[in-house]
């Protein structure tokens, strides 16, 4: 009999191997809770594992027919139960967040990550790639964010700094202040940012400050995607030098705002903005 029990055990633990094998075998069921991670790790190569995301994912396009969880902030635990998630990907503010917390007490493995500057999302997208089984691409995605930097670095390296107003929002005016990726953009677009003085990340500025900082360059979020458009709000300012000069540009909210794998693209296209003359004698042909 002993020797049929031990059989029988031996039996039970070789089928509990192989399906822990096919387990590891199947695809991740990943959900997304950040526009940022979506981005990831659609440019990882993961989409098809993607099985839900938050409420404010719109890159890539396909991602706007996939099941919304909710946001990082409040995220829907009923709705990420129902998709069976084998992992839960946000932002690190979520660890504060009550449904994070049941969920990782209830056993779905969850990763947050951090964006607070190009560092960490060039690390984040790391981090996502090797917990994912693709470290291969995820490196040389956080490489080639590394080279656009460089060569926006190298573009600028003669130039001085400006001084910059970037905006997200009126009524009341909401600015990029000091510690976001966003502040770090501007620093290294060479813009001097008059909002970094408050020392918070989204500063509400007065009219009288920003007249008596006199920027040379406005850059306006709710100017929607055309930077060459001119915003009515600020023609009735023209003490200011950036509204005298017509240098009040609007910005693509997608992908400045998105703090993922576009980011270095991001950092040009503000760096243009802010310094046209560079780039323009760069695309000049040499004679």
């Amino acid at each position: 009999m002993g020797r049929y029990r031990r059989a029988g055990i031996f039996a039970l633990i070789f089928i509990a191997v192989c399906a822990g094998r096919a387990d590891a075998d199947a695809p991740m069921r990943l959900i997304s809770l950040a526009p940022s991670v979506t981005e990831i790790l659609f440019a990882l190569g993961a989409g098809p594992e993607v099985a839900g995301v938050s409420d404010y994912c719109d890159y890539p396009p396909q991602v706007r027919t996939l099941p919304h969880v909710g946001s990082f902030l409040t995220p829907n635990i009923e709705a990420i139960m129902a998709l069976h998630p084998t992992l839960v990907i946000g932002i690190g503010l979520s660890s504060d967040v009550r449904q994070i917390r049941a969920l990782e007490s209830m056993g779905y493995p969850v990763l947050l990550v951090k964006d607070d500057s190009f560092e960490q999302i060039e690390k984040s997208i790391v981090t996502i790639g090797e917990r994912i089984g693709r470290a291969a691409r995820a490196h040389e995605i956080a490489a080639g964010i590394s080279a656009q930097v460089a060569a926006v670095q190298q573009r600028l390296n003669k130039v001085s700094p400006m001084p910059v107003l970037m905006i997200v929002g009126h009524q009341p005016i909401v600015a990029v202040g000091r510690g976001t990726y966003l502040s770090e953009m501007l620093q290294l677009a060479r813009a001097d940012n008059i909002a970094a003085v408050s020392g918070e990340e989204w500063p509400q500025l007065s009219l009288e400050y920003i007249i008596a900082m006199r920027p040379a360059v406005i850059l306006d979020g709710s100017m929607g995607n055309d930077p060459n458009s001119q915003s009515r709000f600020w023609d009735a300012y023209p003490s200011i030098p950036a509204v005298r000069d017509r240098r009040v540009f609007g910005y693509p909210q997608d992908p400045i705002l998105h703090s993922g794998p576009r980011v270095g693209e991001s950092l040009e296209m503000i760096a243009r903005l802010v310094h046209p003359a560079v780039f323009a004698a760069a695309a000049e042909p040499h004679k």
